[in-house]
């Protein structure tokens, strides 16, 4: 159990837009920075990184090591595979302090879309072969194009539609209302009640890039279909920003703050399906989401669902935090749709999900922001505060995640 020995010290972010100015390398720094100083501890003490290295990750170690004058990292690691890489990183970070490797640990994503190239952008030309393209500027890929290594064949997949995770999702969100007798308006009522209920929160969330931007029945219904029977509001935003946090040594955390958040457990997962940028080919749809993982998380917090107060899940798309419910245990197996139209997931639910308004509504950042709103839940200081949350979830839906506590 890793109950005893780490804890999340500091949070810091940039603000979230559709085009920042500088480069994802400037926004890391500023992310980083401020979750250091959130921490009360110097950059200079900086001694461990862990990093996604999931697609439009410019920012290497080094990078962050040279720009803000860290003398020496003792360990470093990085995670891949986009959300699969949400309890990895928090692994490695609570793993390396835990074993004296470290003593202060940053974790930090970065992206900037706007001049890397965007997730959802998919056409008829195929993921660019272009080894190792920065996404920093004209110097690599062109604005919009997906870069993948030359290894990383989509041949599969690209012939058949399959060109963005979207795609992929309404095929699991379709292939679950066949299996389990939804019709298209239950499917439809309850993605919907996901995307209006999170942008609800993202309305009393300053960071949230919809904080202004109304969404009710008649806006998403009219919205269009995007990849059916996925429409506009349910898939996440394409921005750039960063985020970052500091994990520390048990005894160090208590001396910097009164209210560490401890990290009970963490997992990681990889299905032997997966493929690069989300896109999966071959094995029973439903069976991506491996209960098992979940099983192992709950153990090794020695906690019980009843016990989590709120959840922070990985949503890409509305049907993720859907499916999440049910993978977590949260909810019977096919019954999460019927739970979120009747029982809802808003602040006066049984358990409020993605209350920062979550990918769908505050921004992008492959989880990240999901770890940063719990800890703000744990410390009290959420904008859509949970009354007396004590342990918080925040998983990706194939069963990375993490179980932190106040």
């Amino acid at each position: 159990m890793i109950r005893p020995e780490a804890a999340i010290v500091g949070i810091g972010q940039t603000r979230y837009g559709k085009a920042l100015p500088g480069t994802a390398w400037d926004l890391a720094m500023e992310a980083v920075l401020a979750a250091c100083a959130d921490a009360g501890v110097d950059v200079t003490e900086v001694d461990g990184m862990c990093r996604f290295t999931a697609p439009f990750e410019p920012v290497s170690e080094a990078m962050l090591v040279r720009g803000l004058g860290i003398p020496e990292l003792s360990f470093f690691a990085q995670a891949p595979h986009g959300g699969e890489a949400l309890g990895a990183v928090v692994m490695q970070a609570a793993a390396a302090v835990s074993a004296g490797l470290a003593s202060v640990v940053v974790v930090y994503r970065a992206l900037s879309q706007s001049t890397g190239g965007r997730f959802g952008r998919a056409d008829g030309r195929g993921p660019a072969s272009t080894q190792g393209a920065s996404a920093q500027g004209p110097h690599g890929a062109a604005e919009g194009d997906i870069v993948v290594p030359e290894q990383d064949n989509l041949s599969f997949a690209w012939p058949y539609g399959l060109m963005s995770p979207g795609q992929l999702f309404a095929l699991w969100a379709r292939r679950y209302a066949a299996v389990h007798g939804l019709t298209d308006e239950d499917l439809t009522r309850a993605l919907g009640t996901i995307a209006i209920t999170q942008r609800a929160y993202a309305h009393r969330n300053p960071n949230a890039m919809m904080r202004d931007r109304p969404l009710d029945w008649d806006i998403y219904r009219g919205a269009r279909m995007i990849s059916e029977p996925l429409r506009l509001f349910d898939l996440c935003l394409e921005n750039d920003g960063a985020c970052a946090f500091v994990v520390t040594t048990a005894d160090r955390a208590r001396a910097l703050r009164d209210d560490p958040v401890w990290i009970l457990s963490a997992t990681q997962t990889l299905s032997p399906y997966r493929e690069p940028m989300g896109i999966y080919t071959g094995g029973e749809l439903l069976e991506l989401f491996p209960p098992a993982a979940a099983a192992r998380l709950f153990e090794q917090a020695g906690v019980r669902h009843a016990d989590i107060g709120v959840a922070e899940f990985y949503d890409a798309t509305s049907y993720m935090p859907l499916r999440s419910l049910e993978s977590y245990g949260f909810v019977p197996d096919g019954q999460a749709w019927r739970y979120v139209t009747e029982q809802g997931t808003g602040p006066d639910s049984p358990l409020p999900v993605n209350t920062h308004g979550g990918h769908l509504s505050e921004a992008y950042l492959h989880g990240m922001n999901g770890i940063l709103e719990a800890v703000r839940q744990l410390r009290g200081t959420a904008a859509s505060q949970v009354p007396g949350a004590e342990v918080a979830l925040v998983g990706a839906p194939a069963g990375s995640a993490t179980i932190l506590a106040r």
